[in-house]
């Protein structure tokens, strides 16, 4: 099993939250991610590397960024 995080930062939070999971993919994300509000802008990791930024649009779709559009993020 590999370690991800996420960072969710949603419209209405002061500060953004973290959930760290253990899975075989990054795909596992979407997973637990799929509960969140529209509109939440999620970043996905890997240890020090960024592997995506998504935006939940409506219910069950995202957005994903390209990988072009990654600038460093910092951690919290």
């Amino acid at each position: 099993m590999r370690a991800f995080y996420l960072i969710i930062d949603d419209v209405g939070s002061v500060q953004p939250r973290r959930i760290d999971f253990q899975a075989e993919g990054p795909d596992h994300a979407f997973q637990i991610a799929r509960n969140e509000t529209d509109g939440i802008n999620v970043t996905l990791w890997e240890g020090e590397r960024v592997l995506a930024r998504m935006t939940k649009t409506t219910f069950n779709l995202w957005q994903l960024h390209s990988t072009s559009e990654l600038m460093p993020a910092a951690q919290p």
